[in-house]
């Protein structure tokens, strides 16, 4: 792949998305959504790993902890959430 070429677009949530953010390991990436959902998604494949409900607004921030086993997420509900993210 050339420098500044496309690798792949990763589709799935049902409103804009406000936040991406790369696992400390790099396999994988969170992404939140007006949808008031995050995703991981595998970066490999390109496939949906698993959704995260919870919020009940627009998810506007997510960021992984540096050891890559917590994802904080931060919404318009007014809350900051800590998720577990399994290896």
């Amino acid at each position: 792949i050339r420098s500044g070429e496309l690798k792949t677009t990763l589709t799935g949530h049902s409103n804009l998305v406000w936040s991406v953010a790369f696992s400390p390991d790099g396999q994988t990436l969170a992404s939140g959504s007006d949808d008031k959902t995050i995703k991981l998604w595998d970066i490999r494949s390109g496939q949906l790993k698993t959704t995260l409900t919870g919020h009940s607004d627009d998810v506007n921030s997510v960021a992984f902890s540096p050891d890559g086993q917590t994802l904080a997420s931060g919404s318009d509900d007014k809350t900051i959430k800590l998720w577990r993210i399994s290896p």
